[in-house]
């Protein structure tokens, strides 16, 4: 089993998969083509553009937001619980993936949080700020079709604590345990 989360940016995806990682849960980190933002951390695997095609033949889950691919490979999905991925990964993974139970849990936060935790983010940095409104927008219409298309679990991420207790017990309920 493989547990999706999938959220627009600034939903804490991330904060939520490093805090499941500290409780022993294995996170799958994505390749991205993208460069690294300042204090992100170890979220992605960073590689050049050039570089992706050496991986094409394995991919489980592949999405370009932007010029930015991210993508995933099947050894890397049988070693992880948790997935940090968007709409288009998911759809493209669940096409993929026929012998792995996928669980999709939306991190459900509204725009106006995200968009003030995103400016919190990048520090006004003007050319962050537009990098983050383009992709505000480019997001806008996928997550607006998987909502309504979907069929997901959905944790409100209000507060950081609650939302991972509610996650984990997904997780639990889903396992069977």
């Amino acid at each position: 089993m493989i547990t999706l989360l999938i959220g627009e940016s600034a939903s804490g995806k991330d904060l939520i998969a490093k805090k499941l990682e500290q409780d022993g849960y294995k996170i799958l980190k994505s390749y991205a083509t993208r460069p690294r933002r300042p204090d992100e951390g170890d979220t992605h695997i960073f590689i050049k553009p050039e570089e992706v095609k050496q991986y094409k033949n394995d991919f489980i889950a592949y999405t370009k937001i932007g010029s930015y691919e991210y993508f995933a490979t099947m050894e890397q999905l049988k070693q992880s619980d948790i997935y940090i991925i968007d709409p288009k990964g998911y759809h493209y993974c669940k096409d993929k993936i026929k012998d792995i139970r996928i669980v999709p849990i939306y991190i459900n936060v509204n725009e106006n949080t995200r968009y003030q935790r995103a400016l919190q983010r990048v520090n006004y940095d003007k050319n962050q700020k537009q990098e983050t409104e383009k992709r505000f927008v480019a997001e806008f219409k996928q997550f607006q079709d998987f909502r309504k298309k979907d069929e997901f679990y959905s944790v409100i991420n209000h507060d950081i604590d609650k939302a991972i207790k509610i996650i984990k017990k997904i997780i639990e309920i889903e396992k069977g345990n």
